[in-house]
């Protein structure tokens, strides 16, 4: 599992969850949205489209974000957790006993994380200087769709980002030159109590601590 990758697509949607949209908004209101966002739980589900196996490959587990750390915990098709910080991330497999850390500033992560980090900020300029946006709304739903203009050094030809009118996104689609694609099924959860004790203690059991 490459997890680097898997990290800065999730967090693309998670920086994406809460940002809302109707027919009268704009790129740069879902952007604000994005960048002012603390605090979210979600469901998610992985699909994995690929040419060399006859079934999807598929997984499922929760979702947190907070003002300084991330979190995902796979539950199946087995149990993983991956945890990062602002300059750390963490990838804690338990039934195989695997611990990975590493810097985010790492030549592996930045390539990654760099190209996402003005979704973080909200900033439209910059992002556009890397992909090129198209926007669009309905009376039932919102999309945007980004495609790296520097295809040689792209993960991805193409993601797309939706959700139903005035609600959080819940599906993205990742496409690859080769023709395989990954489609995320999201479903966001108030952040209480209960949300952020579970959060501390698979951050600390991802940490080792």
């Amino acid at each position: 599992m490459q997890f680097p990758g898997k990290l800065t697509l999730l967090i693309l949607a998670l920086l994406f969850s809460s940002g809302v949209a109707t027919a009268g908004d704009t790129l740069e209101s879902i952007l604000a949205a994005a960048a002012g966002q603390q605090r979210v739980a979600i469901d998610y589900r992985e699909v994995r489209h690929l040419q060399l196996l006859n079934e999807p490959w598929e997984a499922r587990g929760h979702m947190f974000v907070t003002a300084g750390d991330f979190l995902i915990e796979q539950l199946s098709p087995e149990r993983q957790l991956i945890a990062a910080n602002r300059t750390l991330f963490w990838l804690y497999i338990p039934d195989k006993g695997i611990r990975r850390t590493q810097m985010l500033n790492s030549p592996m992560t930045k390539n990654n994380f760099i190209l996402f980090m003005p979704v973080v900020r909200g900033d439209r300029k910059t992002l556009e200087k890397v992909f090129d946006i198209r926007f669009s709304t309905s009376r039932e739903a919102w999309l945007m769709e980004l495609r790296p203009k520097q295809l040689d050094e792209a993960i991805y030809t193409r993601i797309s980002i939706q959700g139903k009118s005035g609600r959080a996104a819940d599906y993205m689609k990742t496409e690859s030159a080769d023709g395989d694609f990954t489609e995320w099924f999201f479903q966001q959860h108030g952040f209480g109590a209960d949300s952020e004790a579970s959060m501390n203690k698979l951050m600390a059991m991802a940490k080792g601590r």
